[in-house]
């Protein structure tokens, strides 16, 4: 990430262990569109290295379903997985869309 040209980095990173059953709620959507911020917050998931890759896809899918309001209104999904570039391109993206 290149810090010459002094952009800001301005969104949500919401953080949902991949493992977990239990679901942790998002904020309200109606803050979220009262702020237009929707395409400003995104959904990772997190311990990717931690699960089988099929049984992380499933719980994926639904955490994604869960998310539909928010996915429609603009916000995005992420995976976070330690032995990747990925928490980067994630913060690249908030840089690239604010």
């Amino acid at each position: 990430m290149q810090h010459s040209n002094k952009k800001k980095v301005t969104g949500i990173l919401y953080l949902q262990n991949i493992q977990d059953n239990r679901w942790t709620k998002p904020p309200p959507m109606r803050i979220l569109q009262s702020l237009n911020a929707a395409k400003h917050l995104i959904f990772v998931t997190t311990h990717w290295d931690q699960i089988n890759p099929e049984r992380g896809r499933e719980r994926e899918a639904q955490i994604r379903s869960r998310l539909k309001v928010f996915l429609k209104a603009g916000a995005r999904t992420g995976r976070f997985n330690v032995r990747t570039d990925s928490p980067w391109e994630i913060v690249e993206s908030l840089v690239n869309d604010s």
